[in-house]
């Protein structure tokens, strides 16, 4: 690890590094370069801090029941998706790092169309969202990269300097609740996204699980924010339903930024997966998502893919 006097030289490096590049003629090339170098050397200023004040993983999940609890008492209906959603998500996490974290899946009733994590392990997704998703897939894959943004600590990471040093003046269940009260828009980095995106198709192939379900899902999405630097595909049924609920995306995109770049690069990590992994079977499970019966409880036929 960098120590605190390199990490501050580094800083100042990539700070003259950019100036310099967007003061040359190549500048707009140069651009991204010079981003990236940026990113580096904050990630690893990130994680001097995170190192220094990390919370305890039984403080975490204390803390992340506590907001969980907040939340589902605000959304009191219970669902019974949740044991189906709970046998998905179970699957997807039993390939974590982080192996002491007790993940705990909830559906809560809005029309908004979002997932979302809070610390310790507590994963949110709203009826919305799955009335949007298409298949077991689909869904494995949101679960997935919700959790990976527990398990690479990025939800803890916005919450932990706060817990660690007692500045919000409350105790941890007005930390709860504060959260508790806006955990829609709780938006991640780039390269947080990337990350969690990279971990995500890992973690969906390991559990048998077809990681390009993920594109699948957020390709229309893409389009609604404008961000497509392809040529318009032809609508279809659900593009169109996107577009004609454009407000219930929303606080998605808030949470979630989403790119061409990063859609581009989760297409190209799985290609290179389908190239080096050959003859993997996965599966999709469209029926296994309209009955609500889960991979590991019953196969249907024709919902394997060739990798």
């Amino acid at each position: 690890m960098k120590t605190k006097l390199s990490m501050i030289i580094g800083l100042l490096a990539a700070s003259i590094l950019f100036i310099a590049i967007m003061n040359e003629p190549s500048r707009q090339a140069r651009f991204e370069a010079a981003m990236e170098i940026w990113a580096d050397e904050i990630r690893d200023a990130d994680g001097l801090g995170e190192q220094l004040l990390r919370v305890s993983t039984r403080d975490e999940m204390e803390f992340g029941k506590q907001a969980a609890d907040e939340v589902i008492a605000a959304n009191s209906t219970r669902f019974a998706d949740e044991r189906y959603v709970t046998a998905v998500g179970n699957a997807v996490a039993r390939h974590v790092a982080r192996k002491d974290i007790v993940y705990e899946f909830h559906v809560i009733d809005s029309s908004e169309i979002n997932a979302f994590a809070l610390p310790g392990g507590q994963i949110f997704v709203t009826t919305g969202m799955l009335a949007f998703a298409r298949s077991e897939a689909e869904l494995a894959c949101i679960l997935g990269h919700e959790i990976s943004h527990v398990d690479l600590r990025h939800c803890v990471s916005r919450y932990q300097y706060q817990l660690a040093l007692g500045k919000t003046g409350a105790g941890p269940i007005g930390q709860a609740a504060d959260l508790a009260r806006s955990p829609f828009i709780i938006g991640y980095t780039r390269y947080e996204e990337s990350e969690a995106d990279e971990q995500d198709v890992t973690m969906a192939m390991k559990a048998g699980y077809d990681p390009r379900a993920m594109v699948d899902l957020l390709t229309p999405l893409e389009h609604l924010n404008g961000t497509s630097d392809a040529a318009p595909k032809p609508a279809g049924p659900v593009t169109e339903a996107v577009k004609a609920s454009a407000d219930v995306f929303e606080t998605y995109l808030q949470s979630h930024p989403l790119n061409s770049q990063r859609i581009t690069d989760l297409a190209q990590l799985i290609a290179g997966d389908n190239v080096r992994l050959g003859s993997l079977q996965v599966y999709e499970g469209v029926e296994n998502y309209r009955e609500q019966v889960a991979m590991n409880e019953r196969r249907f036929p024709g919902e394997s893919r060739s990798w």
